[in-house]
């Protein structure tokens, strides 16, 4: 048996030719899907940065509010008078200052107390109650979600209810609460 071979022939120009245009075809269209898939993917790791961002603020506050609850209960300055409202408050925004200050200024803290271990009901606000009374201590904060990335994108401008331009600021409530009892610093009734 004779066996026949073929040769390969070498493609033509013309060949070669269509397989570079087809080439640059595929390059163009890669850059055309990088275009509309890298700003998702710059979004999405912005996010997850904001997130850790928002997590770190949150276990911060929780401490900050820590920190004013064990002031408060501890009865310290009872002895001078210098025990308060403003010193707790004091306190709270010292540590929340360590989140930044902006973080400081927009927290809205409150003190209230309750009598006895029962906290049941609304409780005084503004006062941090006697010995052996509830004591709370609350931080309110509204997170602003991508505000960086709202600044370099400038999101547009509604016209607000006082007449001015204000853009579209989505924010995320973080709230943090602890209470405790009050030392007994003195009889408790």
């Amino acid at each position: 048996m004779n066996a026949q071979h073929t040769q390969i022939q070498p493609p033509s120009v013309s060949l070669a030719r269509r397989r570079l245009g087809a080439g640059a075809n595929c390059r163009g269209a890669t850059v055309v899907e990088m275009a509309l898939v890298l700003p998702l993917l710059i979004l999405f790791i912005t996010g997850i940065f904001d997130v850790a961002n928002m997590m770190r603020i949150s276990l911060g506050i929780q401490h900050a509010v820590r920190m004013g609850v064990a002031l408060a209960s501890s009865g310290a300055g009872v002895d001078t008078d210098e025990r308060s409202v403003e010193k707790i408050e004091t306190e709270v925004k010292g540590q929340l200052a360590l989140l930044g200050e902006n973080v400081a200024s927009g927290a809205a803290i409150s003190v209230t107390s309750w009598p006895g271990s029962n906290s049941a009901g609304d409780g005084t606000t503004g006062d941090l109650g006697g010995p052996c009374d509830t004591v709370e201590v609350k931080v309110d904060y509204n997170y602003p979600v991508l505000e960086s990335l709202q600044a370099a994108m400038m999101l547009p401008m509604f016209e607000s209810e006082e007449g001015g331009l204000s853009a579209i600021q989505p924010t995320v409530p973080l709230s943090r609460a602890e209470r405790r009892l009050n030392e007994p610093w003195a009889s408790c009734n």
